[in-house]
């Protein structure tokens, strides 16, 4: 019957929901969240998670060109240091409203279009 079929689709529907919620709660785990009281939104979680990845990969661009010289930590300092910090808990107070802008990575996020 029809109504069978909406309550499947329905109990189908919420456990896709359920796998999506997990996932952005195991990526909000492994991105970093400066400064943060509040869970992080979807929206923002995938905007911290691109301008994060950015970071490593400019991390690893620079590892290769300067070799085995470099010290990790330093790279890593560089990248993820006390200057980075204050510009992601700093972000929403100075008003531009993007709290994971250029400011913080250097990395200019292409605006996704938001489904309604």
């Amino acid at each position: 019957s029809a109504a069978r079929r909406r309550l499947a689709a329905n109990a189908r529907e919420r456990r896709r929901m359920q796998g999506l919620n997990t996932a952005f709660d195991r990526l909000r785990r492994v991105v970093p969240q400066w400064g943060q009281d509040k869970k992080l939104s979807k929206y923002e979680t995938l905007q911290m998670a691109l301008s994060y990845i950015m970071a490593l990969t400019r991390i690893l661009a620079e590892a290769e060109r300067f070799g085995s010289e470099r010290d990790w930590s330093s790279l890593h300092c560089e990248h993820f240091g006390r200057d980075h910090y204050l510009a992601f808990a700093g972000a929403k107070l100075q008003g531009d409203g993007e709290p994971y802008g250029p400011r913080l990575f250097g990395f200019q996020p292409e605006p996704f279009p938001m489904a309604s």
